[in-house]
């Protein structure tokens, strides 16, 4: 099979990416999910620019990453706000004067997002509120608000909240910690345009949910409606007045997929479905969005259960429908959510005039099972006929990168790009994120001598001595630390002798002996390097908070020096540190106040070795080390580690290349748990620690100057239904 160009490209690191990261320094919006309204613009005009710059003007600062991880918004309305506390010498921007905005109703807290950027958007979590909200007399309001015709006869009722706790995001617009208020208030919402009634309802089914049955520090999990009862005095919307609360709750966080699909929305009159809606979820990092798709003869809608369209930084459009077109796909590929195989990445070309330096964009859809999702791919082969996608995690890809990349046609970068994806890993999972080797083993910083005397410091690529060793994992590059990892996996393998007289059921694989306990990939691990790209996915992984200064990525030394000696690191790189085109990664553009060291110097810019005089000479050194002869001739050893025979089992106890029994669980082992509280505790610690991905080959990689006499090396499992 014939590897195309184009195909090929769409693995490199997505500008859509960095766009994304970077859209919280201009305001600008990156869609990865083409709205309709979009689409039409794009039919009807010629000039789509002014049209889209219209668009971004309004964006909103909301995104569900400024919500507790895992938490969704349900609702949004115009309102006019106020609040009072106890304390008088609040801050002003702690308390509301009379301020419109919007109220934004979430499955564990109601946030309110002022239409000024000067002021802070505000979360109040329910599990905080002194009582449940209510509906009171807004006698002050019409006092304040006397002969405003903006609002109507319902905006005498006011929607009201009273907390012991609340917090305060990005006041000017500023990405930062946030606040943390300890101080009794109450807030006030009129609704300027309809009425409060129907939040009332869901806002009191929420807060008995979450008074009643979730701990204060538990994750939301909506599978606790099916045993709550909430109550039969909270007034229903008229839609859902027939149904007890426990349906309409459980209607709200996992609707049927009998929901009304808008066909109006469809962009061709003649437009043909060729697939029954199904239930579907589009994943980007910490974040998801659920709701109803629909293939047709042009293209895949998707309809959100809540709020509108999905755009590429995660916030959300007002549109209820995004679209992406069949002519623009240009590959897929199967993958994981969580630890189910039920995900497919479809790879698109950008429509023409997109201001993104990328041709290429990508979307990760998880769907309820294999066989719903196999169903899709087979009506996407078939309407592709003319123009043939290229699958990569098929086992046919993979043998054709291997040949290309041992006759010359790809560099190591993307061919390495390459196995990442076909293992499972996506820029759009943290917990699957391309994983790449440190190289080098020379990244110290300015020598105060030699850099004052004005001598030339530079990386000389010739030099084994300023490589690392590829043919051992991180853990094993320093001797002594690894004496001690060696040492622990003994002591497990003594006491799991001792206690073979056990029964079976008192043994589980997840206590089987290892000599790591981290993993040289997991989401903290991605964020501790794009903190300075994605600081709210951070301050989300983090409970709304920046780590200590001193341990947040702040030099390249430093971390290399880490990974050597510290117990417990042992993480790799990812592929931002060879893409030149990524260096915004490297500097605080934004202007994070990311504290002090302990040494008194502040976190800003990431502090370079002292070779390079730029984050974007790093980044292009850096990739020429990688493409070097040396590198070329010992990547197929870490290739083995990561992707090969050393990755797992035997062999991987052979080279020193054990990690703990979790991060090698698959569908499978998924499967075999037979209670589903536990199949979910696995598969949330699977995600957090760390996964192997998946293993490519059955047998030692060759190098790049020896053909392989037989390519069936490749081991790459079939999915189901190919």
């Amino acid at each position: 099979m014939e590897i195309m160009d184009e195909a090929i490209q769409a693995l490199h690191p997505p500008r859509p990416a960095a766009s994304r990261r970077r859209i919280r320094r201009s305001d600008s919006s990156s869609i990865d999910t083409v709205s309709l309204s979009e689409q039409r613009s794009v039919r009807r005009s010629s000039s789509s620019g002014a049209s889209s710059t219209r668009q971004r003007s309004n964006k909103t600062r909301f995104t569900e990453l400024l919500l507790e991880h895992g938490e969704k918004q349900l609702n949004d309305w115009a309102v006019r706000a106020s609040s009072s506390s106890g304390d008088g010498n609040r801050a002003s921007s702690m308390r509301l004067k009379q301020t419109d905005g919007r109220m934004r109703l979430c499955t564990r807290s109601v946030v309110f997002e002022p239409g000024h950027s000067s002021k802070g958007i505000v979360r109040i979590p329910f599990r905080f509120m002194i009582s449940c909200p209510s509906l009171v007399e807004g006698a002050t309001l019409s006092a304040v608000t006397a002969g405003d015709t903006s609002l109507n006869r319902d905006a005498e009722i006011i929607f009201a909240v009273s907390s012991t706790r609340h917090f305060v995001m990005k006041s000017n617009n500023i990405i930062c910690p946030y606040e943390q208020i300890q101080t009794p208030t109450d807030f006030r919402f009129a609704f300027l345009h309809s009425s409060p009634s129907s939040a009332l309802a869901l806002a009191k089914a929420l807060y008995e949910l979450e008074k009643s049955s979730a701990p204060s520090d538990a994750r939301f999990d909506p599978r606790v409606i099916e045993n709550h009862d909430v109550g039969t005095n909270t007034r229903l919307p008229k839609a859902l007045a027939k149904m007890d609360q426990k349906t309409v709750l459980q209607r709200i966080f996992d609707p049927p997929v009998e929901i009304p699909f808008e066909s109006i929305h469809f962009l061709h009159v003649h437009e043909q479905p060729l697939s029954p809606k199904v239930k579907c979820t589009v994943k980007q990092p910490l974040m998801e969005h659920v709701g109803i798709l629909m293939v047709t003869d042009c293209g895949f809608y998707f309809q959100r259960f809540h709020g509108g369209a999905v755009t590429n930084d995660g916030g959300v459009k007002s549109k209820p429908h995004s679209f992406w077109s069949i002519r623009d796909m240009k590959a897929i590929a199967r993958r994981y959510d969580g630890l189910k195989d039920i995900g497919l990445e479809i790879y698109l070309a950008r429509r023409e005039g997109c201001a993104n330096k990328s041709l290429y964009r990508s979307v990760l859809l998880s769907f309820e099972s294999v066989e719903v999702r196999e169903s899709i791919v087979r009506i996407l082969l078939s309407q592709k006929q003319q123009d043939p996608l290229i699958c990569y995690t098929d086992k046919c890809f993979v043998e054709s990168a291997l040949q290309q990349w041992q006759s010359g046609q790809l560099d190591n970068f993307t061919y390495l790009l390459v196995l990442n994806s076909a293992a499972g890993r996506t820029f759009h999972d943290l917990s699957r994120y391309p994983v790449f080797p440190w190289v080098l083993s020379n990244y110290s910083e300015h020598d105060d001598e030699r850099y004052s005397s004005g001598e030339n410091i530079f990386l000389d690529l010739t030099n084994e001595n300023n490589f690392r060793d590829l043919s051992k994992p991180i853990g094993a590059l320093n001797e002594e630390r690894f004496v001690e990892f060696q040492k622990r996996y003994h002591g497990m393998v003594q006491q799991q002798n001792m206690g073979q007289g056990q029964s079976e059921k008192q043994h589980h694989v997840q206590d089987s002996p290892f000599m790591f306990g981290t993993h040289y990939s997991s989401p903290a691990y991605v964020l501790f390097y794009l903190l300075r790209v994605m600081p709210e996915h951070m301050l989300c992984l983090q409970n709304g908070k920046f780590d200590v200064p001193d341990r947040l990525f702040h030099s390249i030394d430093s971390t290399f020096q880490s990974v050597l000696t510290n117990p417990a690191d042992v993480k790799e790189l990812i592929p931002e540190f060879y893409d030149p085109d990524c260096f915004d990664f490297l500097i605080n553009a934004m202007g994070l106040q990311l504290g002090n060291l302990q040494s008194g110097e502040r976190v800003n810019d990431v502090l370079l070795p002292s070779w390079a005089k730029s984050a974007k000479h790093f980044l292009r050194l850096h990739r020429a080390a990688l493409e070097s002869d040396f590198c070329t001739q010992r990547l197929p050893k870490w290739i083995d580690l990561i992707f090969g025979v050393t990755s797992r089992g035997s062999r991987a106890k052979e080279a020193r290349n054990l990690f703990h029994p979790i991060s090698y669980l698959g569908p499978s082992d998924l499967n075999a748990i037979q209670s589903e509280e536990e199949r979910n505790r696995v598969e949330l610690q699977a995600n957090e620690f760390g996964i192997v991905p998946d293993q490519l080959f059955g047998k030692e990689h060759p190098p790049k100057s020896a053909s392989w006499d037989s390519i069936d090396g490749v081991v790459l499992p079939e999915h189901p239904g190919f």
